[in-house]
């Protein structure tokens, strides 16, 4: 499935299919919000979307927002560049797997891993297999929520569902996902599996002739764990900053575990969450009409009685006697209608409370145990302290947690089916007195009734009516948002939480009154999110220490809106990926050894183009580029050159020695050499490399290039000058076309 997304005038962001058809949008959580980046994920099936300070992640397969990141309050300046890689973890196997292969992949088919899946030397570990058991894939899928009015609540659809709690396959364990997120002012973010936060880094840490710098373009190789920014600095000059991850070369195939399930973690603390929050909603819901008749109700009886209506019912159930106000009230108000609607309310409440706790809290909770555990056992068997930053006592304090609220959950079950079977005794009293008190007394009907033995649950009704109806029992394992957090210090518990909280529960099921309540439901997640920060915190600190900023090469050239830079693995001979940053184009060589990159050399060359000429230019794969082509003289085109290939000049591209460089990294203006590497001046040279002529007329003059190098689905995305239009070309198709001597016009193209 071919996918395009696109930015409007209006600041939304709409996706689109290759036929044109719109797929679905992303909008703006600011009305005043502007769209500064959009990213593909490697594999296509999300999408990072920049509004200003704020990164959306749209899922590709329903369309809904599943994460939303705020820029850290030290990160003043707008999104200015977003970068989407995949890392190998195991390069080297990968690497052997594919040299015997007769032909080099490409970058984009590296990504899409189609080729190395299911051929890759795997060399069986009883540890890594174990480790990568999947328990929780054999319990119950967790239950889709119901919808509610914020915009958070994404657990309300079956598919974003399981896109969230997807677990982690084999192939996908060999290599990890990583999310650039460039500030302007120099800040760099670094996230993994969407929403496993490494850190906030600066540039201008990197280097003294970074200050007042901003990224332009990122970009990697999955077979380096080597990245690059393009960057440009108040000068306008350009420079190449390359910063190792070393931690994926560390800690291998365990930090895709680690991103994996410290992702699922916390999506499970935001389901635990919404779940809480139905669950309070409900209650509030539920109890709102009773509360509204029984407040009329009180009213009278104060002012005539001077009782409420808990006495006055509790008085008619055990004597009989009904008081006048009480009797009008049941009659003229509340009668028949007015029952059925307070039953129907309370009893729907219970219902859905019942079904969020046992077919919603409780197989998170599970699943979070579980999860946990995995964890735990990761840190107890691994030198995780160094490689992953897992803490066992950390660890051990979530679980305890995750226990107690177990233990709560379980009591809030108990309590709504005992609360649900006394209103319901409650509602059956209630229906015959209404029943009862309408009748005429000197009427057959009140003869029958008063004959007839009801066969009622009196102590049902009374344990409701002193009960659950002045406050019901779930509040109290609730909690209040007012709940006074200076009666327990749930961190001086530590892991003795469990049995203090199981001690005290067992006291008050034998009318113990505890000298102090016992924090509730609401008290306890925010207890364990507020554990958890402290693993994410820790775990983020350590794998902040394994990124390391090289030193920058400065190129000493202008910036320019046309711009583009791909990393290129060729062979080991060279030791290394290669950057290659176009505008005048410069090849700068890496050599990577023990997950540290250093530079060896930087090399020169160009294509020379018209004056104005040029509109866009991307590269393609590893060997081609496209350049958007228009002037006066002719109709716009659309080029594919090979900058591999030797131009008219008879020598090869980057065959120059190594431009010298500074103490700084910083190449000599004077020594870039002025010949030219391709010539597209000459119209003949042009008409060789064209690949499409555009209609003449303002709307399609090419202005903006997007490509798709993965081989047997290359594609071009041609945006025209007048920013509506929008042409989509197929490579291959065409390269066959012309092998088959076919015209331009039977070649298929996309346009909308």
């Amino acid at each position: 499935m071919g996918l395009l997304a696109l930015a409007t005038d209006d600041e939304q962001v709409h996706v689109f299919r290759t036929d044109g058809q719109r797929v679905f949008g992303v909008t703006r959580k600011n009305p005043t919000s502007k769209v500064t980046g959009i990213k593909w994920k490697p594999d296509g099936q999300s999408l990072a979307v920049a509004f200003d300070r704020l990164t959306c992640i749209a899922s590709a397969l329903t369309g809904r927002i599943m994460y939303e990141k705020a820029s850290p309050a030290v990160d003043k300046g707008l999104i200015c560049c977003l970068g989407w890689a995949t890392n190998f973890t195991d390069a080297a196997n990968v690497r052997e797997t594919v040299s015997n292969f007769d032909d080099s992949p490409t970058l984009d088919e590296f990504i899409a891993s189609a080729r190395t899946a299911g051929n890759s030397k795997h060399v069986p570990s009883l540890s890594v297999d174990l480790a990568f058991i999947d328990v929780a894939s054999t319990l119950p899928k967790l239950s889709v929520l119901p919808m509610g009015d914020s915009r958070g609540d994404i657990f309300n659809s079956r598919a974003l569902l399981d896109t969230l709690f997807k677990p982690l396959s084999t192939d996908s364990a060999a290599s990890v996902n990583v999310l650039v997120v460039g500030h302007e002012d120099g800040k760099i973010g670094l996230s993994m599996s969407e929403d496993f936060s490494i850190g906030t880094f600066d540039l201008h840490d990197a280097a003294s002739n970074l200050s007042d710098s901003r990224p332009l373009l990122h970009c990697s190789h999955p077979m380096s764990t080597t990245h690059a920014l393009l960057v440009s600095n108040g000068l306008q000059e350009l420079h190449v900053v390359p910063f190792d991850l070393r931690m994926i070369s560390t800690a291998g195939r365990y930090l895709s575990l680690l991103a994996s399930k410290v992702t699922e973690l916390h999506n499970l603390l935001r389901y635990l969450h919404q779940v809480q929050e139905h669950i309070c909603s409900e209650i509030r819901t539920s109890q709102d009409l009773p509360s509204r008749f029984m407040r009329n109700i009180d009213e009278a009886l104060q002012e005539k009685s001077d009782c409420t209506w808990v006495q006055a019912a509790y008085h008619l159930v055990v004597t009989g006697h009904c008081y006048p106000e009480v009797k009008e009230w049941l009659v003229d108000e509340l009668g028949e209608r007015g029952h059925k609607r307070w039953d129907k309310a309370v009893n729907t409440g219970y219902e859905t409370i019942r079904r969020l706790t046992h077919e919603s809290l409780l197989p998170a909770l599970e699943r979070l145990c579980v999860l946990l555990s995995r964890l735990r056992g990761l840190s107890r068997f691994q030198s995780s302290d160094v490689l992953l930053g897992l803490s066992t006592l950390e660890l051990d304090d979530m679980l305890d947690s995750t226990n107690c609220l177990q233990l709560l959950s379980y009591r809030l079950l108990k309590c709504v089916i005992s609360e649900s079977k006394q209103f319901g005794a409650f509602s059956t009293w209630l229906r015959h007195e209404i029943e009862k008190q309408a009748a005429d007394p000197n009427s057959a009907t009140a003869q029958e009734m008063a004959e007839k033995d009801p066969s009622f649950d009196y102590p049902s009704i009374l344990a409701y009516i002193e009960g659950v109806m002045m406050q019901s029992r779930m509040l109290t394992y609730l909690g209040s948002p007012e709940e006074d957090q200076s009666q327990w210090n749930l961190d001086a518990e530590g892991r003795a939480l469990f049995e203090l909280y199981k001690r005290k529960l067992s006291d008050e099921s034998k009318s113990i009154r505890p000298q102090k309540q016992l924090p509730g439901l609401r008290r306890l997640l925010r207890h364990l999110e507020a554990q958890s920060e402290l693993a994410f915190d820790r775990i983020s600190q350590t794998q902040q220490r394994n990124v390391q900023f090289g030193v920058p090469i400065s190129l000493s050239t202008g910036a320019s809106d046309c711009i583009d830079m791909r990393m290129v693995v060729e062979s080991e001979k060279r030791r290394g990926p290669l950057i290659q940053a176009v505008i005048k184009m410069f090849r700068i060589t890496l050599v990577v050894e023990g997950g540290v990159s250093s530079t060896k050399k930087v090399q020169y060359d160009n294509i020379a183009v018209p004056a104005g000429a040029l509109r866009d230019v991307k590269f393609i794969d590893d060997e081609t580029l496209a350049l958007a082509f228009s002037d006066q003289k002719s109709a716009p085109r659309l080029l594919k050159v090979n900058y591999r290939l030797k131009g008219r000049s008879g020598r090869a591209l980057f065959s120059q020695e190594s431009l010298p460089t500074n103490k700084e990294n910083e190449v000599d203006p004077g020594s870039i050499p002025q010949r030219t590497g391709i010539d597209l001046t000459d119209p003949n040279d042009v008409t060789i490399h064209t690949m499409h002529r555009f209609p003449t007329g303002k709307m399609w003059i090419p202005q903006r290039l997007e490509t798709n190098g993965q081989r047997g689905m290359r594609t071009i995305c041609v945006v025209a000058e007048d920013r509506v239009h929008v042409r989509q070309f197929d490579i291959d198709i065409r390269e066959e076309a012309n092998a088959a001597g076919r015209s331009e016009a039977d070649v298929a193209m996309s346009t909308f």
